[in-house]
């Protein structure tokens, strides 16, 4: 068992159905180790079979980007930890010496926040990202066709798809852009409106500006062109994102051709010109153009801004942006968290009226029993005889109870509220 691991859950001992997580997630454990646990659908199958060879019935693999996890519902979760444990370190062909310490451990009300929050990606890397709900369903559907989805984990995680549900329609953490690269998408949405028709053209292959191109291709973008002044690196930017590739001779024309120009070359001058950004434009028949200028000093010069249909961005503009976005959904995460905490009290509500409806079935029955076992040994006893019978057996145990146990004050009041005899009273 690792030496750092501490139970967390119910203070008097190990609670029967308790939730667990066991991950390497990307606050704690280095990219080295994430990268090894990641795998394709036969290695999910093949760790969800490990865990039930070792008695973990209830059991869902959750691996992306951000995280490898276990998700289990379990009846000890000290022996399921160091369990998980060992299979984590298996997976990644490491010792679980080595690999424990960069491993998170959750427990019960700990592990439920956390995964409600996961689904919501309150957890993620970049907060808000709309892919994380799905991937935890796919989990969830790959481990209930592996047949290791049972009764309580379900519940875990049909609430924590409510909780998630809740979240993405009541506040705006997925709204705001916070990163300069997705201000780059969300202002091409708002001067283009949808981008499946568009072009764009990438003058320089700096990193944000392919991370810029990226984000624009995985919002709908369909054509892009690059030009650099290295044509050899321009083709392999080119071939990586595949794309035409230009020399800067072709920039007039391409200018014609794109509806959005990310420039990143740093070439401590205009490349792109006001008179330049006319011709485009007249040619285009005042289609409007956005250029985006990542680079500083900048590559697009400000007497652009004095050109109809052209819209510039510079560096300083993207930042200020993304830096109001962040402000915003940190507003929006406080309300996600306040959804997070009201899903999770309902869940733990619901829990508990299920727990107790055993009791509640079993005094009853208990009652009925004492009802047909008093019919079965006086079966001419008159009502008023029977009824009086009937009280006596009922009231039998709780009597002694209480007379045993006459030093204590709680258990007093709670038969008092219990039978309302204080309302009695008044």
């Amino acid at each position: 068992m690792p030496q750092h691991w501490r139970p967390v859950g119910d203070p008097l001992g190990i609670a029967p159905g308790t939730f667990l997580i066991v991950g390497a997630e990307h606050k704690r454990a280095p990219d080295l180790l994430r990268e090894q646990l990641q795998g394709d659908d036969a290695d999910a199958l093949r760790l969800l079979l490990r865990c039930r060879e070792k008695g973990l019935k209830q059991a869902m693999v959750l691996a992306t980007c951000d995280r490898c996890e276990i998700w289990a519902v379990v009846d000890d979760e000290t022996r399921a930890a160091s369990d998980i444990t060992a299979l984590i370190a298996e997976a990644a062909g490491g010792e679980v010496a080595d690999v424990a310490p960069k491993l998170h451990y959750l427990a019960d009300r700990a592990a439920l926040r956390y995964g409600f929050s996961v689904a919501a990606s309150l957890e993620s890397q970049v907060v808000g990202e709309p892919q994380v709900l799905g991937q935890v369903k796919e989990a969830y559907q790959f481990a209930a066709r592996a047949g290791t989805m049972g009764t309580e984990l379900e519940r875990v995680l049909q609430a924590a798809f409510a909780a998630a549900k809740r979240v993405r329609s009541e506040t705006d953490i997925a709204a705001q852009s916070v990163s300069m690269a997705a201000c780059v998408v969300k202002i091409a949405r708002q001067v283009h409106g949808s981008l499946d028709t568009l072009s764009a053209l990438l003058l320089g292959v700096g990193d944000l500006g392919q991370l810029a191109l990226e984000h624009l291709r995985e919002a709908g973008l369909q054509r892009w062109a690059v030009i650099h002044g290295e044509p050899a690196r321009a083709r392999e930017i080119a071939q990586h994102i595949q794309g035409h590739v230009g020399a800067f001779a072709e920039l007039p024309q391409a200018l014609v051709d794109a509806d959005v120009v990310v420039t990143a070359l740093d070439a401590a001058r205009y490349v792109v010109e006001a008179p330049a950004v006319a011709t485009a434009l007249r040619k285009r028949r005042h289609r409007p153009i956005l250029l985006v200028d990542l680079a500083i000093p900048g590559d697009v010069d400000p007497k652009v801004d004095a050109v109809d249909d052209a819209f510039r961005y510079a560096f300083d503009d993207l930042e200020r942006l993304a830096r109001a976005g962040r402000k915003e959904r940190s507003a929006a995460v406080q309300a996600a968290t306040a959804i997070i905490d009201a899903e999770l009290d309902r869940f733990e509500k619901a829990r508990q009226v299920r727990d107790i409806s055993a009791s509640l079935t079993g005094l009853r029955e208990y009652f009925e029993g004492e009802r047909q076992a008093l019919l079965s040994e006086n079966p001419r006893l008159d009502a008023e005889e029977l009824s009086r019978r009937l009280v006596n057996r009922l009231l039998h145990r709780p009597l002694n109870a209480l007379r045993d146990n006459a030093n204590d004050p709680e258990l007093e009041r709670a038969a008092r509220r219990l039978f309302g005899l204080d309302r009695n009273k008044e």
